[in-house]
């Protein structure tokens, strides 16, 4: 990735995070001078985000020299990785619980579809019918993740919702003999 690129990505993320240059004023001399440095270094951070990280960080804040900003920038950084883990693998645990569903709802279906075949409208309905709530289920385990709500297969599940419904509806309609 050009440095172009990444200082392309890393001011976007910035933006979306509502980070600004407020804090620049009331940084220490140690700070202004780390991120004057890390502002001409490889990954080029941005010279106000850099500042108002620092800044708002007590540590950081109260550094010595560089040493010491570069302790307290790692150890924000430590933080923000232990923190991702946790949303990664509460999302994973959400995901799994997604892919048993569907896994499930796929023997369902399967089954559903021989017995319409053969003719056993009411058992194929029945099928159907509880196969297309599944999907609300998988719905409802992305938003009421443990640390925060990311629901990376929500069209799909949507449209699974949907499509599982009709298919009920329409198992329903000839096994009741409605219109």
């Amino acid at each position: 990735m050009t440095n172009h690129l990444r200082m392309s990505l890393l001011l976007l993320l910035l933006g979306a995070a509502g980070v600004s240059g407020h804090a620049a004023g009331r940084a220490s001399s140690v700070i202004r001078s780390a991120c004057t440095v890390a502002a001409k270094s490889t990954w080029r951070t941005p010279y106000k985000y850099c500042v108002q990280m620092l800044s708002a960080d007590p540590k950081a804040a109260s550094a010595a020299d560089a040493r010491g900003v570069a302790i307290a920038a790692a150890n924000l950084t430590a933080s923000n990785v232990t923190s991702t883990v946790r949303v990664v693998s509460d999302l994973i645990e959400s995901l799994t619980h997604c892919l048993n569903i569907y896994k499930e709802m796929d023997q369902s279906i399967a089954g559903a579809i021989r017995d319409l075949l053969a003719g056993r409208i009411e058992t194929a309905w029945q099928q159907l019918s509880d196969a297309s709530y599944q999907p609300g289920y998988c719905e409802l385990a992305l938003m009421e993740g443990n640390l925060t709500p990311k629901d990376p297969v929500s069209d799909e599940n949507n449209a699974s919702i949907w499509l599982s419904a009709m298919t009920a509806d329409i198992a329903e309609a000839i096994y009741g003999h409605r219109p």
